[in-house]
């Protein structure tokens, strides 16, 4: 994550015209100064994202520096409420939060860490809570509460890996329920299917993402499945391991059954009699043995076509490559219409 830097210069003294608390921009945290927190904040809201990456504040005196988050920073208000509740990463970065979004979302007070909705506490803080990750992490897991999409940070798969295992062992989220199509959460995880699809359904077979693993396991086609390595195996579970290998072995078999279908023959004309008509099953049925001895269950159409399409190059008889190319239609259409998801 990239930081921007705020000289001393740049933050507006308290003393400053505008510097009361009448700005509504919510509290910084204690032994902050607070106006000097919202005026830089505020002094890079035209220029930044809303999701932008952290800043670096100088709160505590000279040449010392507090990292804040400008995602999540002292002036989101969140269904017209500031943040009472700081996030602190492992490595510093402050994260500015809401009690009832946490407790909302968390069936253990986030891991504990926050007191029970009907505890009162007097008189109000801003409670700071450090949490046992990195800012990259802590910054996907937030993204991930509040249904926002992080993609703009190019996380990689091991830090949202990390982010949503956290939101389930450690903070009692249903995350299976935050990954339903169409949330960020899905688009996020599924943006990995493409480059490294087997962790990509692992992690949503270990977290029961049910829509998720069904979309991804449709990149796992062309994977030999006899080199799937133990700990991606133990990740997904005997469930969704098993239903991978019966898709795999559910394609073959379909499209088995379809080539083994061959062309349809017709009535013996001058020219071409039951011997011509039975070259060409010999020369389909020695196609299809060659094509079904390795074939993939990821097998385009289009490479059926160009394996099924050439046995009519010797033919002469208008009937045959009528009745050849009718049938590579036909093997084109059903094996469109087999399923490709587990």
């Amino acid at each position: 994550m990239d930081y921007f830097d705020l000289t001393p210069a740049s933050v507006p003294s308290s003393n400053s015209s505008g510097s009361s608390n009448s700005t509504g921009r919510g509290r910084g945290p204690p032994g902050h100064n607070p106006t000097q927190l919202q005026h830089a904040l505020i002094s890079l809201a035209d220029g930044q994202d809303d999701h932008a990456t952290p800043v670096s504040t100088p709160l505590d005196g000279p040449g010392v520096t507090t990292s804040i988050s400008t995602a999540f920073h002292p002036s989101l208000s969140i269904d017209d409420a500031n943040p009472d509740v700081v996030l602190v990463s492992v490595d510093g970065v402050h994260f500015y939060t809401h009690r009832h979004r946490l407790l909302a979302i968390s069936s253990n007070r986030m891991g504990n860490l926050l007191p029970s909705p009907g505890a009162v506490v007097s008189p109000p803080l801003l409670a700071v809570v450090p949490v046992p990750h990195p800012s990259e992490v802590v910054n996907v897991l937030l993204h991930i509460i509040y249904g926002l999409s992080c993609a703009q940070y190019l996380p990689t798969l091991e830090t949202v890996e990390a982010a949503v295992d956290s939101l389930s062992l450690l903070y009692g989220v249903s995350v299976a329920a935050l990954a339903a199509p169409g949330m960020p959460l899905f688009t996020l995880i599924h943006s990995f299917a493409p480059v490294r699809p087997l962790d990509a359904y692992a992690l949503a077979a270990h977290h029961a993402m049910e829509d998720l693993a069904v979309t991804i396991s449709s990149h796992l086609l062309a994977y030999n499945l006899a080199r799937l390595p133990d700990t991606a195996a133990e990740k997904m579970g005997p469930i969704y391991l098993k239903r991978l290998f019966l898709l795999h072995q559910s394609r073959i078999v379909a499209l088995r059954n379809i080539l083994f279908k061959p062309p349809a023959v017709h009535l013996p004309v001058t020219g071409c009699g039951q011997e011509n008509q039975q070259m060409m099953m010999r020369a389909w049925a020695l196609a299809v043995a060659q094509l079904v001895w390795d074939v993939l269950p990821s097998v385009s159409t289009s490479a059926l076509q160009a394996l099924l399409e050439p046995i009519g190059a010797s033919m002469n008889c208008p009937l045959c490559i009528a009745a050849l190319q009718c049938r590579v239609q036909e093997v084109v259409y059903e094996w469109s219409a087999v399923k490709r998801t587990i």
